[in-house]
């Protein structure tokens, strides 16, 4: 899959965002890509499970919306998540 760099790219912000804001488990993520992207909800999810994680479950909700932008860019929307008490 020749978005796996995309995803990938994906993945390592949103682990820096829920860092820096201290998220203890995402609950869900939006995300936009190109409308020729291959990046889907399900390569998303099996890519981040892969990880081995604790910041996902099998509950997460995510979101893979579609609009006509850079090839190999995508657009985080949203994320939300529990957040720690510390």
């Amino acid at each position: 899959m020749h978005d796996t760099y995309l995803i990938d790219k994906i993945w390592a912000k949103v682990q820096e965002v829920c860092t820096e804001n201290k998220f203890e488990k995402l609950t869900k993520l939006v995300v936009t890509v190109d409308n020729n992207s291959h990046v889907n909800k399900e390569n998303l999810y099996d890519y981040i499970t892969k990880c081995n994680n604790n910041l996902v479950d099998e509950n997460i909700e995510i979101v893979v919306e579609r609009q006509p932008i850079d090839e190999q860019t995508a657009i985080i929307k949203l994320l939300e998540g529990d957040v720690s008490g510390c």
